[in-house]
């Protein structure tokens, strides 16, 4: 595309998506990538042994939301890249965080992502983040979250369907309290990777990095 495609461009995603157009060209420029509409995977969640055949969903297998995303190259960048812009899009009520999706060929694609939101939870309600595996809902991993950030105060990294990460920003009084919060939410932190307790407080104490996912 030519510049004057480029900006009728951006002024369109713009105005589906509410976010204002120095914001669409900055992350632009920082990610080096062309913004397109922010979808995340379809995964219908069906509690208490629902019948599927009782309901309709969508033929596509991802749902548009009402944000952009960017290329990277790797998780790395984005990491570089969002404490440098948190706090200026924070104070406008926009959070940016990693996604993924997978291309054609079935590898990975990261993704800088924005949406409008006024905390850093509510990416979650839009990608339906849930373990529901264990019974976990949407709600239910935000309300333990919201429980960790009083400790925590966490900032969103990261976020898809069944992961999310968070920068630890704050220092608890007791760690060891947490990490049992933690592995209780979370049991394929112990399951799959055999992490004791000890070593998941390590890695978070040296990260400062809260990352959950669900099988």
């Amino acid at each position: 595309m030519n510049n004057s495609q480029k900006d009728s461009h951006i002024e369109t995603l713009s105005s589906v998506t509410g976010i204002e157009i120095k914001i669409i060209k900055q992350l632009t420029f920082e990610t080096q990538s062309e913004p397109k509409r922010l979808k995340r995977e379809f995964v219908p969640t069906l509690l208490n042994r629902e019948i599927l055949e009782d309901f309709s969903f969508p033929t596509e297998k991802t749902v548009e939301l009402p944000g952009l995303s960017f290329k990277l190259s790797s998780n790395e960048d984005g990491y570089e890249i969002i404490p440098k812009l948190r706090k200026e899009l924070e104070a406008k009520n926009y959070r940016i965080f990693l996604t993924s999706d997978i291309a054609e060929d079935i590898h990975e694609v990261v993704n800088l992502s924005i949406l409008s939101s006024s905390n850093d939870f509510e990416p979650l309600v839009y990608f339906q983040t849930n373990g529901i595996n264990y019974g976990i809902t949407t709600q239910i991993l935000i309300d333990e979250l919201r429980n960790l950030d009083q400790h925590l105060e966490l900032k969103i990294l990261g976020v898809g369907n069944d992961w999310c990460e968070f920068k630890i920003t704050k220092e608890p009084e007791n760690w060891s309290s947490i990490v049992k919060k933690i592995f209780k939410l979370c049991p394929d932190i112990a399951d799959r990777y055999n992490y004791l307790e000890r070593d998941f407080q390590n890695i978070l104490e040296n990260t400062r990095k809260l990352y959950l996912w669900f099988d």
